[in-house]
């Protein structure tokens, strides 16, 4: 009797296994294989090497760092600094790489030709995924990414959750802080030393505006902000967009640039600002509501950019007060916009009732009950009230006997 119960307790067991290890292969099934940038995966990976610091930026945002197993330089990252680093995304040290034995290379369309061609003898799925410039294009490379670390099932429907995540955090954020009504503006130098901004329609420009204040260049089309003179097919001499940014005189100034370990401010967009003389007078340089963010940040729709949005709420809250008051001063006429705005201006500035009276408007006088004139008298030019009191008399009478 012991031993039947034996057997049918063993043959419960089994199959309990047999119907486990079905429903793990039937899920396994359900994910892999997928084809992701190019490459057959046909099983979940467990050792991935990204080189787009972007694409690493999702995936830890997603949680799927615990796969990575190396990065090239640009994935500069704090989270990932544990990570080997496989030097430069595009042209990578292809024996560290290998010696990290990936199963799976996530890439742009910068690597190189020698590295895939190196990657593919080795049998390396290697994936060439695009970068995002739009909000649709961000959404699609979550699928993406997702997908091709956790399958077209779990992983796909992980990368649309973690997207939605960080988009409804966005627009939070945005709406939780719409009541901060001060501007702001973000600038960095190209490689001739022009003034730039994030253009209008830019993911960076849509995920900068997140932070609730009014961006001043949000509809700027063209990245440059001339730093001379130019002049028309007449000949007529324009203003240069130099001068948008004084007219525009964004409450808050957040610049490319870095703090250094002791805090002092490394920007070369800083630097140039406070030599020159049309813009150093900037009420933002002035009374000190600048701050520093690298550029990069903002190509990092993920983690980085959670991270960086922070970063910036934190400085408009900090000074909210001052910044509100300096943005409706008007003595600040030199630097406001004029009547006449450049095209680039904003569409529509918020409306705000002043917190105190204009600075030109007369002061509201408390009312004052006067004494009777008759308590009042005169002798030797002092006036005396009728207190014994007296002060000299340096007003006229009237012919009511008043004085004034």
């Amino acid at each position: 009797m012991k031993r039947t119960l034996s057997l049918i307790l063993a043959v419960c067991l089994l199959l309990s296994c047999a119907a486990l290890f079905s429903a793990c292969g039937n899920k396994e099934s359900e994910n892999f294989p997928v084809t992701v940038g190019g490459a057959e995966i046909t099983e979940a990976p467990k050792h991935v090497v990204v080189l787009n610091d972007a694409f690493a930026d999702i995936i830890l945002y997603m949680g799927y760092d615990i796969k990575l197993a190396g990065r090239s330089v640009e994935c500069d990252q704090e989270m990932l600094s544990i990570l080997p680093s496989v030097g430069a995304e595009a042209n990578p040290a292809m024996d560290t790489l290998m010696g990290l034995e990936p199963d799976l290379v996530i890439a742009d369309e910068t690597l190189g030709t020698k590295a895939r061609n190196k990657l593919d003898e080795e049998g390396v799925n290697v994936a060439i995924l695009s970068p995002a410039t739009t909000q649709e294009e961000i959404k699609q490379l979550y699928i993406d990414l997702g997908t091709a670390l956790g399958g077209k099932s779990d992983g796909s429907a992980k990368g649309e959750e973690s997207y939605e995540k960080l988009f409804d955090l966005l627009n939070e954020y945005k709406t939780t802080t719409s009541n901060i009504v001060v501007t702001d503006a973000y600038l960095y130098l190209d490689e001739q030393g022009n003034y730039c901004t994030f253009t209008q329609g830019s993911m960076a420009s849509k995920l900068f505006s997140y932070n609730g204040a009014v961006n001043v260049f949000a509809n700027k089309t063209s990245p440059e902000f001339r730093s001379t003179e130019t002049v028309d097919e007449s000949g007529n001499v324009n203003e240069a967009d130099e001068m948008y940014i004084r007219y525009a005189s964004p409450t808050f100034l957040f610049l490319d640039g870095i703090y250094d370990k002791d805090g002092k401010p490394q920007s070369a967009v800083y630097d140039k600002l406070l030599a020159d003389e049309n813009l150093g007078g900037l009420s933002a340089l002035k009374e000190g509501r600048v701050f520093f963010i690298e550029r990069k940040n903002f190509y990092r729709p993920g983690v980085t950019f959670e991270e960086t949005l922070f970063a910036m709420i934190d400085a408009l809250n900090k000074d909210e007060n001052a910044a509100e008051e300096a943005s409706l001063n008007p003595t600040q006429a030199a630097t406001q916009a004029p009547t006449a705005a450049p095209t680039a201006a904003p569409t529509a500035a918020p409306t705000v009732a002043p917190t105190k009276a204009p600075a030109t408007e007369a002061p509201t006088e408390e009312y004052v009950e006067e004494e009777s004139p008759e308590d009042d008298y005169v002798e030797d030019d002092v006036v005396y009230d009728d207190y014994g009191y007296g002060e000299e008399n340096l007003n006229y009478e009237d012919e009511n006997n008043n004085y004034y």
